[in-house]
């Protein structure tokens, strides 16, 4: 009995690794996201996957000195463009 409970644990925290890692590449805390997948696993697979990406980090890292946002679409692109690529118009410096 002992040995089994040990076996089922060694498993959720095996198992809770693949939410985690998932969850890891959206944004999300690995940490967090690995108890939640040990602990409950079959809701934290789904949810996982379901979760949308947190854009705040890739927002912070496109919004360099050499980007700049299109006054009539709102698209990133690049500061020295003069057509915007996304809506074709003429950029006014």
């Amino acid at each position: 009995m002992e040995r089994e409970l040990i076996e089922i644990m060694i498993l959720a925290v095996i198992i809770g690794i693949i939410p985690a890692i998932i969850a890891r590449n959206k944004g999300k805390s690995f940490i967090l996201w690995w108890f939640y997948g040990a602990m409950l696993f079959i809701l934290a697979l789904p949810h996982s996957l379901w979760i949308k990406p947190d854009n705040q980090k890739g927002k912070q890292g496109q919004m360099s000195e050499e980007l700049k946002k299109c006054f009539y679409c709102a698209e990133l692109i690049k500061r020295e463009a003069k057509v915007c690529q996304y809506c074709g118009r003429l950029l006014h410096d």
